[in-house]
């Protein structure tokens, strides 16, 4: 007679999936309602509420936004708006060219450039621009 062996089969509460799914779609909601907290830095956190609103709202013309990934440092050298709306900056790394579409129009409070970019290691990302008072 063949004896019966008892079952491995993990034994779970029936109605399991469907909690792992709500607790799951929980915590995504939760991630997703969480306010993003802007990345002030602490020299540049008293900024005037206009200045801040100004920074918050700025994309360029493909719509990328110029603060989420980046931070904005204020640009002090030299720089040439190009004809064809490029901008060319003089760096210490040396010259640099930034294609028209992340060339802000409009005016900028803060009475200087402002250059957005984020370093990785040797390499820069580009963001956006805004022309000081050349604008």
């Amino acid at each position: 007679m063949a004896r019966l062996r008892p079952s491995r089969r993990r034994r779970t509460c029936p109605g399991w999936p469907r909690l792992r799914g709500a607790v799951l779609v929980a915590l995504v909601g939760a991630v997703c309602a969480t306010p993003a907290l802007a990345r002030w830095k602490p020299q540049y956190a008293g900024q005037s509420p206009q200045v801040r609103n100004w920074f918050e709202h700025q994309h360029n013309a493909r719509g990328q936004s110029c603060c989420l990934d980046a931070d904005g440092h204020p640009f002090y050298g030299a720089y040439v708006i190009n004809p064809n709306g490029s901008v060319t900056l003089d760096l210490a790394r040396g010259q640099r060219t930034l294609p028209a579409y992340m060339v802000l129009p409009g005016p900028n409070p803060t009475g200087h450039a402002i250059y957005w970019y984020k370093d990785y290691g040797t390499a820069r990302i580009d963001y956006c621009f805004s022309p000081g008072t050349l604008s």
